[in-house]
C-alpha cells in the first residue's frame, strides 16, 4: 500500500492501546495489518488482559 505522506502527521489515522489507552497514530510497518493493531508496544502486548482479547475475538 502506497501512501501520499508528505509530513502531515495529523492526517494519519490514529487508534487507542488496549492495555494503557495511549493514542497510537499509524506507522508505515503496520499498513499491512492496521486493522489487528492493538497494542502500542511490546509491554503493552505482554500485560494485556486475557478477558479482553476473548472478548474482541469472540
Amino acid at each position: 500500500m502506497k501512501t501520499d505522506f508528505k509530513g502531515n502527521k495529523q492526517s494519519l489515522p490514529s487508534k487507542v492501546c488496549a492495555v494503557c489507552n495511549r493514542t497510537m497514530t499509524w506507522r508505515k510497518a503496520w499498513a499491512k495489518n492496521w486493522e489487528s493493531v492493538l497494542y502500542c508496544s511490546d509491554a503493552c502486548r505482554a500485560k494485556k488482559n486475557p478477558a479482553v482479547n476473548k472478548e474482541r475475538h469472540g
